[in-house]
């Protein structure tokens, strides 16, 4: 019975260890707050250690930067002359703004903004850099269109890619110089109206189309979009139905969807840790997904509605902008799996514990027959037993009350025991011969024999005094073995 409750006291604690929630591995640092005004966006730039926060009150514009160390600003606020509403950094330290109907820079170096850096004929909605091949690129929400500009002269690689609806949503991969760009609308056909929502793939080098992706007909359905640029993998969150498409951006197919609840919108991708995270706008949270599990890990508080997202890759810290302000979030190292010593089981018998078998004892050697002037022995018996008189060449008479006397030269001792036996045993041979036995209380026998210079009689007639209570000693002590070991299988059993 222990063995059993043992096991299941040990399955029981292996239970609730794995039904223990992992510890988060993401901490909010802090919150920045814009000096004035709402945050509209942020980016931020590993290198530098600083982050870019576009803010506006309705009347006033600004830029103000932040240590991504401390949180402490630095410098005072760059005015601008519109909202920022979207940013990007591009290289040398160079980050762009969306200002509408144009886009300007800013030199992060010399704290220089210049504005009309690219003239653009519509408005301004999206913005994605490729700094290693000098791209930038540019969704316009009024001309329905995506464009490829060289930041280098600031002019368009080749024509716009015109889309059948504005775009929702725009991301670069900076390692094969990719651009793509989500957009959802609704048409009727055949008296219904049909949504559609669709990833579209934009060359880097030469500003065309080079592909599409059905993603769904769902209402309010792709808008932000992120890359993994190392698994050719690309995530588009689909805010109305609740989940985020995974796409094979070789093969241009779907290949999974991820459920993330609270109307996820904003995307941004660690490649260094694998995980994906979801601004959730209906939830106030932004949610961690691990991919490969394809599930929710972990959900990040933030302020109300977060709408935009950046990323440090170098040090995994992730930026939300929500609720007007900026949280800095940081993921820490997973703890170190402490080795936990491996248990040791000791089996317990489930019967009782077989006792051994006793070893049937040795009868002793017979004792020499050739007498000697003089032969003692010493028996020990390990039970109480009466040395039964052995017979001698002339037989008593068995009527006769008289017992012959010791010999005068074999004295009988009187131990000190409750129980005290003898037996004398005279041969009136020409031989003389006698044998006392003395069995004690304490269950001690002590045998004597003298024995002529010839006669063998006598000899033979004291040794057969010992073999008799050892030989019943010893069937015994194989009787009880016997015993004992059927009472061990039946308890076996």
């Amino acid at each position: 019975m222990r063995t059993p409750l043992l096991t299941a006291v040990a399955v029981l604690a292996l239970t609730s260890t794995a039904a223990t929630p992992p510890p988060p591995l993401h901490e909010n640092l802090r919150t920045l707050t814009p000096p004035s005004g709402s945050a509209l966006d942020a980016e931020v730039d590993p290198a530098g250690d600083r982050l870019y926060v576009s803010s506006s009150d309705g009347a006033t514009h600004r830029l103000t930067v932040y240590s991504t160390a401390t949180g402490d600003p630095v410098g005072e606020p760059v005015a601008l002359p519109a909202p920022a509403t979207v940013m990007a950094l591009g290289a040398s330290g160079t980050v762009y703004l969306g200002l509408s109907t144009r886009i300007a820079s800013y030199d992060t170096a010399s704290g220089t903004l210049t504005d009309q850096r690219i003239a653009i004929d519509g408005s301004v909605t999206q913005l994605a850099a490729d700094p290693g091949q000098g791209r930038l690129y540019a969704g316009n929400q009024a001309a329905k269109s995506v464009t490829v500009y060289d930041t280098a002269t600031g002019a368009p690689v080749g024509e716009p890619v015109v889309l059948p609806f504005h775009p929702a949503g725009l991301a670069v991969d900076t390692t094969h110089h990719t651009g793509y760009a989500t957009y959802v609308g609704g048409a009727v056909e055949n008296g219904t109206v049909v949504y559609r929502n669709v990833l579209t793939t934009v060359d880097g080098t030469t500003g065309r189309l080079t592909g599409t992706v059905s993603l769904g007909s769902t209402a309010l359905g792709s808008m932000g979009v992120t890359v993994d640029p190392v698994g050719r993998t690309g995530y588009v969150a689909n805010l109305a139905a609740g989940t985020v498409s995974v796409v094979d951006l070789r093969e241009q197919k779907v290949t999974g969807t991820l459920a993330v609840d609270g109307n996820p919108k904003a995307l941004a991708y660690d490649p260094g840790t694998s995980t994906l995270y979801a601004a959730r706008t209906g939830a106030s949270s932004v949610a961690v997904v691990d991919p490969a599990k394809g599930e929710v890990t972990e959900t990040i508080t933030t302020g109300e509605r977060p709408a935009a997202l950046a990323l440090d890759p170098e040090e995994h810290t992730l930026y939300t902008v929500a609720g007007g302000a900026v949280t800095q979030t940081a993921r820490k190292a997973p703890p170190e799996p402490t080795p936990e010593p491996t248990p040791t089981t000791t089996q317990e018998p489930t019967g009782p514990t077989p006792e051994p078998t006793p070893t049937e004892p040795t009868p002793p050697a017979p004792t020499d027959t050739t007498p000697t002037p003089t032969e003692t022995a010493t028996a020990t018996a390990t039970a109480t037993a009466t040395t039964e008189p052995t017979p001698t060449g002339t037989a008593p008479d068995p009527d006769s009350t008289t017992t012959p006397p010791p010999p005068a030269d074999t004295p009988t001792p009187t131990p000190t025991g409750a129980d005290t036996g003898s037996s004398t045993t005279e041969d009136t041979g020409p031989n003389t011969h006698a044998n006392t036995s003395t069995d004690t209380g304490t269950g001690t026998g002590t045998g004597t024999g003298t024995t002529g210079s010839t006669g063998s009689t006598g000899g033979l007639a004291a040794t057969g005094s010992r073999i008799l209570p050892v030989t019943l000693a010893a069937a015994s002590l194989a009787a009880l073995g016997a015993a004992a070991l059927v009472l061990s299988r039946s308890r076996r059993r």
